[in-house]
């Protein structure tokens, strides 16, 4: 047996948070909130090109005011942040996973070699 450390096991990462149903209930997405604006706004049954509003000249879209215009276009740079932090959470999950696995091969590697001593 060798005179080097062994490294301890990993300890397991914490799950994620869990909120109670009322703080659960009271998230709404950033998608959820622009379909709500838009609803409210251009009417349930606005005309809509793969799922967005019709923008064209004439469309419900074009005659919102500056205010309307505004709020939407922070609606969608919301959807757009919410979307790339949702991807970057993924990413780094795989991340977090990837790095677990490394550890747990590099902490194997080391035993074996210790114990083939």
């Amino acid at each position: 047996m060798s005179d080097e450390a062994i490294l301890p096991e990993p300890e397991p990462e914490p799950g994620p948070a869990i909120l109670p149903p009322a703080e659960e209930a009271a998230i709404v997405s950033a998608a959820a909130k622009l379909r709500t604006f838009e609803d409210d706004v251009f009417g349930k049954d606005a005309p809509r090109i793969n799922g967005a509003v019709e923008r064209g000249v004439g469309s419900p879209f074009a005659r919102m005011t500056e205010h309307q215009k505004a709020h939407h276009a922070a609606l969608e740079k919301l959807v757009a942040a919410e979307k790339a932090v949702a991807d970057a959470s993924a990413a780094h999950a795989v991340a977090e996973a990837g790095h677990a696995a490394a550890v747990k091969l590099a902490h194997d590697a080391e035993k074996a070699a210790a114990d083939s001593e």
